[in-house]
């Protein structure tokens, strides 16, 4: 599967707090804020962010295209509906992030925490997710056309009326996974995830 990296060129480089809250921020080197401020209704595009706090921000209707996200805290923050096109989030925490009826395109999520995350309605297309932990997340009825896992941890997560024919989680923790049939068929798995998968579906294995 090839996933799109994002396409970026820098012109500038400013402090998060420097950027118009109202407009849309373009070809930008973000690494540091001086004080809190509020992004409304404005795309990020084309853009490196690296060591910022949103916690310490507000972020509102905001669309990424063309983004990389570098030791970033986004937990908690809504893109419903939002648009995140060729963006990568290496070593960042997404904690409880909020994906509901957002579309995601040629999205790679490296080495971060995306735990507690709510994709409801997701449309997804070319992600990848590498060495994070998605403990406790939620997919119900979530569109995925071509979804790359390797180590990632889905301790339990609950994913429910989303087609995962042929994805692979053979190398990833799928304890106490909870999933319905429709979204089991078909998936990858290797022998020793088989328990785990049976436990979902009430069968009681019995060693001899």
């Amino acid at each position: 599967m090839k996933i799109n990296k994002p396409k970026i060129k820098i012109f500038e480089e400013k402090a998060l707090d420097e950027c118009n809250t109202n407009e849309n921020i373009y070809n930008t080197l973000i690494s540091e804020n001086n004080k809190k401020i509020e992004l409304s209704n404005i795309t990020i595009d084309s853009c490196i962010i690296k060591n910022i706090n949103f916690q310490d921000n507000t972020l509102n209707n905001i669309d990424l295209i063309d983004v990389v996200f570098e030791n970033c805290d986004l937990s908690n923050i809504n893109f419903d509906n939002r648009f995140i096109t060729r963006v990568e989030f290496i070593n960042c925490k997404l904690s409880g992030i909020s994906l509901i009826n957002a579309v995601l395109k040629d999205v790679r999520i490296i080495d971060s925490n995306f735990s507690l995350a709510n994709l409801t309605e997701t449309d997804i297309t070319n992600l990848e997710i590498n060495n994070t932990n998605m403990h406790e997340s939620y997919f119900d009825n979530c569109i995925i056309k071509n979804l790359l896992l390797d180590k990632v941890s889905f301790n339990h997560t609950e994913i429910i009326h989303t087609n995962l024919s042929d994805v692979d989680f053979t190398t990833c923790d799928i304890a106490f996974i909870r999933m319905d049939a429709y979204s089991m068929k078909k998936i990858k798995i290797n022998m020793f995830q088989c328990r785990d998968l049976i436990g979902v579906l009430g069968v009681v294995v019995v060693d001899e």
